[in-house]
């Protein structure tokens, strides 16, 4: 084709391409019914024929990209499915001469979960899509389209443009940001100072007070501290949710004292919040209100803000006790704190953008993947602004990524939401539109394939930063992986990504995932029989058939512990000995069932059923002491039920121990090359300003060395201490000076459960004995 030829062929494009721009803009702003799915509009919509094919990337003109009518979103549907799991009207399609597509939005030949499975037995790979992370306000959009387009991947737009470097892509988000949410993220935990005035510090005012948080905060999950004052009075510290019952939210305002010179700013509850607190605490303490004052300080955002509150509480005063009667003492118990406290903080931060995820395996052609991008996106996102670019980076790594950034408004005003179901359509949809292009690629769930949960991109980069420092920030990179505050979330990462390449078993535990996994071991039991040659198929319906027969002990296990220990509808009492027989053989078939399995799936397994042959012991051997004819058990005679049980707490302590130990000794070695590095650079180093700035940097990654490896030994020194504890002693908490890792940290929550249940048990068994 000469030049000329060439230049008329692109105007005829471009030509093209602007009328369907124009056509879409003008669709986009016309008012309509708006939803993640239009099928109304999809229902009656004529299909669109499509622009050919752009031609490949080398020979498209720099800057420019040709959207064809993919544009005129709203009127599209996606290819009509025919009888035989074929393409209706195939021409229409790109690349449809070359690939039929096998299957439609159920999966494949034949339809459903055979389809499913017929697909991936003859090398598809599962749709994967991913929602990383949500942005509000310029700056974070801004960073997010920018690590899309970073290392100049090319950025396109929603219309067809192409942002060809970071300030390109800081205009455009700019441009979106005028219907970003102007309101603020909310304020969800807030410091107060309680004060019943003239009380003195005495065992009856410390009730008093005790009487007052509980009455005065009922309902907000709350940690308090009663602290006494130089004048020998006392006062409360309390770290409170602000979201409290259903209909009950404090709010916080602010008041100018004094002149705009030499005032300042008072903060206090509004007065249905202060009115509120104050009522409840005379009603249950007879203080007089005029005598009380309630005075509330720096207000935080969600888990994080949580976390925060109570750690600078704990530093600055010691130790609290939450609104359930635990300790709150050290980082780790603040962070399960927050943790815990979160779905009750009923928590709002607006989002402006969503940066959503599609993965594909290496060596899967990235023109065809571009291609099925923009068309899902398009397909679902039609009334939203979006970017998105191609990420091959990790290709090395084993998969390739299409990254965009939407809005999460649309052009009605309405958001995403995305839910379950959402996530099952969107890989359908874009299952469809990559097998238009001819990638081999396939909708399942990760239940159908009894997979466990992937780690998430946020994962890798941490872990990546951590072992593989980048060339141009390495001391800063050093720096972060050696920081004792970034070990925990280092070793968390770790640890997903470790499980998630070695991909254990995932043990369906609900009714719903039952169901799933049985239909997808009939489906793979066909494609076994159609190919008896096929490994995946058999591989596959080995793995589903563990997984149900798994799944199935666990489910029998919970009906018969439900059964053995639930007061409800008992015509004739069943015995202790008849419990203990039960309980021999439930651990027989545990046992057994735990010798052939390995690795995480060996884990989960132990941990789940524990759980009921530990409330079926306590319930035996509470059972045994009202069959003695005891009405009533002391702490001591709790803490010795407790410890009957306790051989698992002692593993697991015992794990806790190794674990710690290893931790150990790997920080001091890290701490040993850290000094070595140093004294290297020490050597090396020159006048200059750099130099200088390089070896500052060096000794600031051996101080965070030594500091790990120091925290490291305190650690390991406790959780020895705390499987001793534990070894003698099973039914006594642990005391919180050893409580110094998250791991700790749940092995005195597994023991407070187990005393909790207990109790809960011998009260329904005393019930159940007075009711005869």
């Amino acid at each position: 084709m000469s030049r000329a030829a060439q230049l008329e062929w692109w105007m005829g494009q471009v030509t093209a391409a602007r009328r369907a721009v124009g056509t879409a803009q003008l669709e986009r702003r016309t008012p309509r019914r708006s939803g993640l799915l239009d099928d109304e509009n999809r229902a009656r919509a004529g299909r669109v024929t499509p622009l050919p094919k752009a031609p490949l990337a080398h020979v498209v003109l720099r800057s420019f990209t040709i959207t064809g009518q993919r544009d005129d979103e709203r009127f599209r549907t996606l290819p009509e499915v025919s009888g035989r799991g074929g393409v209706g009207n195939a021409s229409a399609l790109p690349n449809s001469a070359k690939s039929r597509i096998e299957g439609g939005l159920s999966g494949g030949s034949g339809g459903g979960a055979v389809g499913r499975a017929r697909l991936l037995a003859a090398g598809y790979q599962p749709a994967v899509i991913k929602v990383i992370s949500y942005a509000h306000g310029v700056a974070r959009a801004t960073a997010t389209g920018q690590y899309v387009q970073r290392e100049e991947v090319p950025v396109e737009t929603h219309d067809g443009r192409m942002l060809g470097d970071r300030d390109a892509v800081a205009a455009e988000i700019k441009e979106w940001s005028k219907a970003f949410e102007k309101r603020t993220e909310s304020q969800d935990v807030v410091a107060i100072r309680l004060q019943l005035h003239g009380l003195r510090d005495t065992p009856e005012a410390r009730e008093t007070y005790e009487k007052a948080i509980a009455a005065g905060f009922e309902g907000h999950r709350h940690a308090y501290r009663i602290d006494t004052l130089p004048s020998g009075e006392i006062e409360a510290r309390l770290v409170v949710a602000m979201a409290g019952p259903p209909k009950e939210r404090f709010r916080i305002r602010e008041e100018r004292i004094g002149t705009e010179q030499d005032g300042f700013n008072q903060r206090r509850l509004d007065a249905p919040s202060e009115a509120a607190v104050k009522a409840r605490i005379e009603e249950v303490t007879g203080y007089p209100q005029h005598a009380m004052s309630i005075d509330p300080g720096r207000t935080n955002h969600g888990r994080d803000g949580v976390t925060w509150q109570l750690n600078y509480h704990i530093e600055k005063g010691g130790p609290l006790v939450d609104d359930r009667g635990r300790m709150v003492a050290n980082a780790a118990d603040a962070r399960n704190t927050a943790k815990e406290w979160g779905p009750s903080l009923r928590s709002q931060s607006p989002r402006d953008t969503m940066h959503l995820m599609i993965s594909a395996k290496a060596g899967t052609d990235v023109v065809a993947l571009t291609e099925a991008a923009r068309a899902f996106l398009h397909d679902r996102f039609a009334d939203h602004k979006f970017m998105f670019g191609i990420h091959t980076d990790k290709e090395a790594d084993g998969h390739i990524h299409a990254h965009a950034v939407i809005t999460v408004k649309n052009e009605a005003g309405q958001k995403i939401h995305p839910n379950r179901e959402d996530f099952r359509v969107w890989r359908e949809v874009y299952a469809e539109h990559a097998r238009a292009q001819g990638l081999r690629i396939v909708a399942t769930s990760a239940m159908e394939r009894a997979s466990s949960q992937s780690y998430g991109a946020k994962d890798k980069a941490i872990v990546d930063v951590a072992e593989r420092p980048r060339p141009a920030r390495e001391a800063r990179d050093r720096a972060y992986a050696s920081d004792p505050a970034n070990q925990r979330l280092i070793d968390n990462a770790r640890q997903r990504i470790a499980a998630a390449r070695t991909n254990p078993i995932r043990l369906p535990l609900s009714e719903t995932e039952r169901h799933t996994v049985n239909e997808s071991i009939v489906a793979w039991s066909t494609v076994a029989r159609e190919a008896p040659q096929n490994e995946m198929a058999q591989d596959m319906l080995q793995r589903l058939s563990m997984a149900q027969t798994i799944g199935g002990i666990l489910h029998t296990l919970e009906k018969r512990v439900h059964h053995l220990t639930s007061q409800e509808d008992k015509t004739m009492a069943i015995t202790s000995e008849q419990m203990a027989k039960d309980l021999r053989a439930m651990n027989e078939a545990v046992s057994r069932t735990t010798d052939l399995l390995d690795g995480e799936t060996r884990q989960q397994f132990r941990e789940s059923s524990a759980r009921y042959l530990e409330t079926l012991a306590n319930r035996i051997d509470l059972q045994r002491v009202q069959e003695r004819g005891v009405q009533e058990l002391s702490r001591a005679e709790v803490e010795r039920v407790a410890g009957i049980g306790a051989d698992r707490l002692i593993e697991r302590a015992q794990e806790v121990r190794a674990k710690e130990e290893r931790e150990a000794a790997a920080a001091h070695r890290l701490a040993d090359r850290a000094v070595e590095a140093e004294r290297r650079q020490e050597g090396r180093t020159g006048i200059d300003p750099e130099s200088q700035r390089e070896l500052k940097a060096e000794r600031a990654v051996v101080a965070g060395s030594q500091q790990s490896a120091a925290r490291e030994a305190r650690e390991a020194a406790a959780a020895v201490e705390a499987a001793r504890v534990l070894a003698e002693h099973p039914g006594r908490p642990l005391p919180n000076s050893l409580i110094q890792t998250d791991a700790l940290t749940k092995l005195r929550a597994e023991q407070e459960r187990v005393v909790r249940e207990i109790e809960g048990e011998r009260a329904e068994s005393i019930k159940g004995q007075h009711m005869k």
